[in-house]
């Protein structure tokens, strides 16, 4: 599957894919709106190709793990390896790149960075569960249909 970055890992600043595609758009300062890590992101941003996350109404939200330095706009194949359900339905996958050799699953990344990831994506809605790479990998396929269905 194919994700598109919208905020690098150690960027600060919120960008967001216009919905008809057309560029990005620069939201601002992330600490205006997460003061955590001083709004600087922790992990790769972006959202999967052609899937719909209905309970938001846009595509579905990455977090990406990589070795790999990557750009806003750049399109990379990922690998689910956990789901992360929040409140407000705003769900969030998290997947990983060719350049991970070490992340299999949610449990494999560092106990620090996970609760960093935790509380930077839970600072405004919380979360709800954490779920497997099988309940991910079905929530793309859901998304996947419901994109399709539109």
């Amino acid at each position: 599957m194919k994700a598109i970055i919208e905020i690098p890992r150690g960027d600060d600043r919120r960008r967001h894919m216009k919905y008809d595609k057309s560029g990005f758009i620069d939201l601002g300062p992330t600490k205006d709106v997460i003061p955590i890590n001083d709004g600087v992101m922790p992990i790769n941003y972006g959202y999967i190709k052609d899937t719909l996350n209905v309970g938001e109404g846009d595509e579905i939200d990455v977090l990406i793990f990589s070795e790999q330095v990557l750009s806003v706009g750049q399109e990379i194949d990922i690998w689910p390896i956990a789901l992360i359900r929040r409140a407000d339905g705003d769900d969030k996958v998290v997947a990983i790149d060719d350049s991970v050799k070490n992340i299999k699953n949610w449990e494999d990344v560092k106990k620090e960075e996970r609760e960093l990831i935790e509380k930077f994506f839970s600072y405004h809605h919380k979360f709800i569960t954490i779920e497997n790479k099988e309940e991910a990998v079905k929530y793309v396929e859901e998304g996947y249909r419901q994109y399709l269905s539109k």
